[in-house]
């Protein structure tokens, strides 16, 4: 399957280009893509700088065009650059991000 066809395939394209906001509510990049797993119709990150965030910490406002992480443009800067998915980068990622931001 090529890159169109998974992005034709992806509903969540729509909150592509929305602000990310911290816990403070200051602005720490845009969503610039999605990622979507098709087998099991789940959205596992956005893409915020370059760098994956668990879409299960994204709370979005659709009306705002906006989207909410629970941390900081440093931890996410310093997140694994985004790669395929795959076992082995959802580790890293998640212990990147384990135990940062607020619960």
């Amino acid at each position: 399957m090529d890159s169109e066809d998974r992005r034709a395939s992806n509903p969540f394209t729509q909150v592509e280009g929305y602000a990310v906001l911290d816990p403070s509510g200051a602005e720490v990049g845009r969503v610039h893509d999605t990622v979507y797993e098709a087998v099991s119709d789940v959205l596992k990150y956005v893409v915020v700088n370059g760098r994956a965030v668990p879409a299960e910490k994204v709370e979005v406002d659709v009306e705002a065009e906006r989207a909410t992480v629970p941390y900081d443009a440093a931890t996410i800067g310093s997140a694994p650059e985004i790669e395929d998915p795959s076992g082995a980068y959802d580790a890293a990622l998640r212990e990147h991000y384990e135990g940062r931001g607020q619960a």
